[in-house]
């Protein structure tokens, strides 16, 4: 059986820390929200994405940080994840303050494809990740999982077509994924449960959503950002802006030394 992926955490810290002479770090007063996913998180951080959108709106409070990796799977992220919790030093750090999972969407693909995941498998990856997370000091309570977005078959078949792939993804079955995703967030009490694939088609003209079926447009990211942070405004703790507002200080005395 596949060891799980926070139990592996400890042993790739374990086995990193006494080869690497790695010391821990002490805490940033710099607290950070941590995006988890494929390309559509990957992708965030482009010019009007949803993460760059939550960066912006989270200026001088919280750092953003991206971790998507366009292509992967559930099964590729739970693979990675106790190496990258220690890059990223979750644990050493403590500063997470909230955590965004964005998986599924390349689960979903159709036998076509290898990459394909079962429907149970992907709950099982799920679960790991997010007891993994939780092990590397993001509690479940500031967890939100994000199911996959609807696909625009039409427009991802064109798109397919262009790129002399087999048409491998269809709307009703990455709905299965989504739904067992929402049961599993009920089940395991995480912070949120974003049901992209409702809530986009239950806009008019949710197509326009989507720049190539499955991908967000600049109108999609919109509305991602704007759900995930009405989501993570639950979560996240109220903080000032990090140092004072430069009006505040006296240029002939800054006195900053100590702030």
């Amino acid at each position: 059986m596949q060891q799980a992926a926070s139990s592996r955490l400890e042993a790739t810290r374990t086995t990193a820390v006494s080869g690497s002479g790695m010391a821990a770090t002490p805490g940033s007063r710099w607290q950070r929200v941590y995006l988890l996913g494929d390309s559509l998180t990957q992708q965030s951080f482009s010019v009007g994405g949803w993460g760059a959108r939550l960066a912006e709106a989270y200026q001088r409070k919280f750092d953003v940080v991206n971790r998507g990796f366009s292509g992967y799977t559930s099964t590729y992220v739970e693979a990675i994840l106790p190496r990258l919790a220690l890059e990223d030093q979750l644990l050493l750090r403590k500063d997470v303050a909230a955590g965004v999972i964005m998986l599924g969407a390349n689960d979903a693909v159709l036998e076509v494809d290898k990459r394909r995941v079962s429907v149970e498998q992907y709950v099982a990856n799920m679960k790991s990740i997010s007891a993994c997370l939780a092990e590397a000091s993001v509690d479940i309570h500031r967890q939100i999982l994000v199911g996959p977005p609807p696909v625009a078959e039409d427009l991802w078949r064109a798109h397919c077509e262009t790129l002399g792939r087999e048409m491998n993804l269809s709307n009703d079955n990455t709905k299965l994924y989504s739904d067992a995703l929402a049961t599993l967030a009920k089940d395991i009490g995480v912070a949120g449960f974003l049901n992209l694939h409702s809530l986009m088609q239950a806009e008019d003209s949710w197509h326009e959503m989507l720049s190539d079926g499955l991908h967000f447009s600049p109108k999609g990211n919109e509305f991602v950002a704007e759900k995930i942070g009405a989501l993570l405004d639950g979560v996240l703790p109220r903080v000032d802006l990090m140092y004072p507002a430069w009006d505040a200080i006296d240029p002939t005395n800054p006195n900053l030394k100590d702030v």
